[in-house]
């Protein structure tokens, strides 16, 4: 068709169409490009957060050995120097840390093995060589691959108030292996190396590679330390850009290589896209923008949801390591009071060693209620009596409250029965409690109220303060994770996220409003246990 044959009136139409059209193919081509460079944004940092996490859980572990041996180092048979004695305890400290291949003590000068307990045999943990003596805290090593107990990673710290003596303990790097593999996402290619830049895990060919030289490419980034990129290529030929994160305590760093194709791929996808666009555009210019923007919105929030659940599955994560070294611990602990009770008849002593084993008991509870959260199913749900509940908290709630705070428990008879986490119960009004005391500075009520709901399916159980209560804006985003109205360093933002989980893993809804006459009001909504309520409890007032 000729533009002579057309009409004014067409020919305008054609005109304010173009016109309408073309700035409307430059959005759309211009926003397919920005949602691919944040698509490659998103792998590079996705891959940097995985090499942080990587770095920080082996840290983590690190911390947990070296606190151990500083439990051996400081301990008396060592500090006194019963060698026989401590020869024990360090085997009952090896079989209690599966980890742990063998450990030692040597002289520092000389190089003497004062004794050493292995799990293959002596000779791993002490070279017979002088050395020099580790600083106080303790010193984390290289991997080694030759040698007794080996490939192996070795920690080093000296005996309290004898610092010619050094324990010694090798580790199996095959723990730091699986961290690793359980953290690493699919397809990715990864890496842990300690400050000279030899393996101590990798996810290809980890048997032969533990304890060699990485590529030049990971040695240069040991080198430069901190956290970054670089572009390089695997023993086995991937072309890749690597994310790196260094720990600034032991040196090592984490490395989680990514093909190059999966962070240029989006920016040769967008090229391609905007020609095709163009073209499709002309049709259909006007639904396309609706649907980009549409799309790009419903992206950027489904990234936002999944960065707070990576953060919280991480949190978990780091958690659970950190509270299996504390469950470690405690186990040594109770070793030793059960050595020591076994020698002593002296009544006096005993009973101090009772006290004893009661903190501890009290202890592995706490790490429970930890665990409890950092596991992923939540934890079993099952029929929870809460006034037995809150009976054996409430001495803790006045601990946590404080003197001037009067805290009141009423619980209706018909109310005690419901279905939850125990654990996670006692862990979510332990952080209501906290709330309230911060809240209400030293002086004020704190109410704890259980009652059947009206549709007689669930129990609301209530925990208020005569606090100020919150502002519109922080009710909304309080159960938000890391959301905190606190100063920084006092608040992680992660007590009511956890209150929240522990009602919703239970299968019931948690509320937040200011209650009348002032003050906060948290309504942890339950089910209700079927097998019927528990005997009647009075209430119970007293000011903590």
């Amino acid at each position: 068709m000729h533009v002579e044959a057309l009409s004014p009136l067409q020919r305008v139409l054609i005109i304010a169409g173009a016109a309408v059209l073309l700035p409307v193919i430059a959005v759309l081509a211009l926003l397919l490009r920005n949602e691919f460079a944040d698509r490659q944004a998103a792998v590079e940092q996705s891959a940097l957060e995985n090499a942080h996490v990587l770095i920080e859980l082996a840290d983590a572990l690190l911390r947990g050995d070296l606190q151990t041996m500083r439990v051996l180092a400081t301990s008396v048979p060592l500090v006194t120097g019963d060698l026989a004695t401590a020869r024990d305890r360090a085997a009952v400290v090896l079989d209690a840390n599966p980890g742990w291949t063998s450990i030692a003590l040597s002289d520092a000068a000389t190089g003497q093995v004062k004794f050493e307990v292995g799990r293959a045999g002596p000779g791993a943990a002490a070279q017979g060589a002088p050395f020099a003596a580790p600083p106080p805290g303790g010193s984390v090593g290289g991997v080694e691959r030759v040698g007794a107990n080996c490939p192996c990673v070795r920690l080093q710290m000296s005996v309290l108030l004898q610092p010619r003596n050094v324990l010694r303990v090798t580790l199996d790097p095959a723990i730091f292996q699986d961290i690793m593999m359980r953290r690493l996402p699919a397809g990715a290619v990864g890496a842990i190396v300690d400050r000279t830049g030899l393996f101590v895990a990798r996810s290809l060919d980890y048997a032969d590679r533990v304890g060699t030289p990485a590529t030049s490419f990971v040695q240069e980034a040991v080198a430069r330390g901190g956290e970054g990129f670089y572009e390089g290529r695997t023993y086995e030929g991937l072309v890749n850009v690597t994310a790196y994160a260094s720990s600034p305590t032991s040196g090592w760093s984490a490395h989680v290589a990514i093909d190059r194709a999966l962070v240029s791929g989006p920016r040769a996808r967008a090229s391609a896209i905007m020609l095709g666009g163009s073209i499709i555009a002309l049709a259909i210019g006007g639904l396309m923008v609706a649907y980009a923007l549409a799309d790009l919105a419903l992206r950027r929030r489904e990234e936002a949801q999944l960065l707070e659940l990576q953060k919280v599955e991480a949190i978990g994560r780091f958690t659970g390591t950190v509270v299996h070294d504390f469950k470690n611990l405690l186990a040594v602990m109770q070793a030793g009071m059960n050595q020591i009770a076994r020698d002593t008849k002296e009544p006096r002593t005993r009973e101090r060693i009772e006290m004893v084993r009661a903190a501890i008991q009290r202890g592995t509870r706490l790490t429970n209620q930890l665990l409890s959260f950092s596991r992923a199913d939540g934890g079993e749900v099952c029929e929870v009596d809460l006034h037995a509940l809150i009976a054996d908290l409430e001495d803790l709630i006045r601990k946590t409250i404080g003197r001037g705070v009067e805290l009141e428990v009423r619980i209706a008879p018909e109310a005690r029965a419901v279905r939850a986490n125990a654990d996670q119960i006692e862990l979510a009004l332990l952080n209501l409690a906290g709330n309230a005391r911060d809240a209400m500075e030293g002086s004020g009520r704190m109410t704890i109220t259980a009652e059947p709901e009206p549709e007689g399916e669930m129990i609301a159980l209530r925990v208020a303060d005569t606090g100020p209560g919150f502002a519109p804006e922080v009710l909304e985003q309080l159960f938000r994770p890391f959301f905190t109205t606190k100063d920084p360093g006092k608040g992680t933002g992660l007590g009511l996220a956890q209150v929240e989980g522990a009602v919703r893993n239970a299968g019931g809804t948690i509320e937040a409003r200011n209650a009348e006459g002032g003050g906060a009001e948290f309504i942890l909504h339950l089910p209700r246990a079927r097998s019927g309520a528990p005997a009647a409890t009075p209430d119970r007032t007293a000011e903590a």
